[in-house]
């Protein structure tokens, strides 16, 4: 008689505890079996399937994994707490990018806009400050920022600096953009020609009021101290100590100083001779009177400030003062009797006569070489005496030409 296959579907309640033990112990098929199975060898089944094909020992149903974020849920108590969330039938745990219905699906601080979770960082969508983290805690233009310099920006209060310069925030460092003053950091106050600028020497600028302390003067688009040697377009860029704007440098207008002008130096040396600051004293170089100082007036042919006084170096009458009017042999001279001449013009009015290279009335008695040396009042010079005589009866002469009647040659004496 064949072996039929024992079904124990029928008797589940006893047989699992059984058969899970045989599967424990190791016992197969040609085992006995108790309660009036007389065939060993009856292959035993459970469920229709062959006992030796049961794998594992059955136990009761494990029930299935706890929600987690991404898993399906219908309500917010079918999440976990770390997934609390449900947002179109799935669990989030309500982090930035995460998508929402309300605030409240959202973790933390983060709120809910137009339908995401942000936690206020640099470029999420705010509305006010309080929408923005510490890292990016400016709303400007309805996005968080961190109000660094260059952010983008709407009003000063959009920066961390509290200075939104042409839509960017400025740090007010040097070289950072502005449009005024206030635009400016402390290292960098001044706001010059749209950039903050310590305005220190060689920092740009466009007026004085762009330039600090140290060097107050804006020349060239350049903050300057004004000092000796400094660039200038004119006095008023030039400080106290060198306060003339010569040739395009500033200048003390000291004594030798360049100069283009009188205006270029100082009152203890304002005149300008030869492109040097002068005192204009007598021997002092010059060009043209106007070089010169009233004590030394004239500039003579040699380039040399002078008074025209007697003994005074000249080249012509024109180098000396009214008071030695006679340039004479290359000095000034009065021309008056006994001054030194060579010529007639030499020598003033009241001794025209050079004679001997000496003005002289030409008067009897003066010393003559010539007839042309005396006057009409005496107008024979004596070949014996050398001096003009009237060439009268008693005169003293060689020559009939002494004389008017003419001369005893034994008397020497005109007759």
């Amino acid at each position: 008689m064949e072996n039929a296959p024992i079904d124990l579907r029928g008797a589940r309640r006893w047989a699992r505890p059984l058969f899970a033990t045989l599967a424990l112990v190791g016992l197969s098929s040609s085992c006995a079996v108790e309660d009036g199975v007389e065939d060993l060898d009856a292959e035993l089944q459970i469920d229709g399937q062959p006992l030796s094909e049961v794998g594992e020992v059955l136990s009761p149903e494990t029930p299935a994994p706890s929600p987690h974020e991404g898993e399906a849920c219908t309500y917010n108590a079918d999440c976990p707490a770390g997934a609390p969330a449900c947002v179109d039938n799935l669990c989030y745990d309500g982090s930035d990018g995460d998508p929402c219905d309300y605030n409240s699906d959202c973790a933390g601080d983060n709120r809910c806009a137009a339908g995401t979770c942000y936690d206020g960082g640099v470029g999420d969508p705010c509305t006010y400050n309080s929408h923005c983290n510490e890292d990016a805690p400016y709303c400007s233009d309805g996005a968080c920022s961190a109000g660094e310099a260059g952010d983008a920006c709407v009003f000063n209060d959009d920066c961390a600096s509290d200075s939104c310069v042409s839509g960017e925030c400025s740090g007010g460092g040097v070289g950072d953009p502005c449009g005024y003053d206030g635009d400016c950091s402390a290292e960098a106050p001044f706001c010059a020609s749209g950039s903050c600028s310590a305005g220190g020497v060689g920092d740009s600028c466009a007026s004085d009021a762009d330039c600090s302390e140290s060097s107050p003067l804006c020349a060239f688009g350049q903050c300057s101290e004004g000092g000796v040697g400094d660039s200038c377009n004119g006095d008023a860029d030039c400080a106290a100590g060198s306060p003339y704007c010569s040739d395009g440098s500033c200048s003390a207008g000291d004594l030798g100083d360049a100069c283009l002008y009188n205006d270029d130096c100082s009152p203890a040396a304002n005149y300008c001779a030869f492109g040097y600051c002068s005192e204009g004293l007598a021997g002092d170089d010059c060009e043209i009177n106007i070089d010169c100082s009233p004590s030394a007036p004239i500039c003579n042919n040699n380039d040399v400030c002078s008074a025209g006084q007697v003994g005074d170096a000249c080249g012509y009458d024109g180098d000396c003062a009214e008071e030695a009017p006679l340039c004479s042999q290359g000095l000034c001279s009065e021309g008056g009797e006994g001054d030194a001449c060579d010529y007639d013009n030499d020598c003033a009015e009241e001794a025209p006569l050079c004679s001997v290279d000496v003005c002289s009335a030409g008067e009897a008695g003066d010393a003559c070489a010539y007839d042309s040396d005396c006057s009409a009042s005496a107008p024979y010079c004596s070949n014996k005496s050398y001096e003009c005589t009237t060439g009268e009866v008693g005169s003293p002469c060689t020559l009939n030409a002494d004389c008017i009647n003419g001369c005893h040659a034994n008397l020497e004496q005109c007759v």
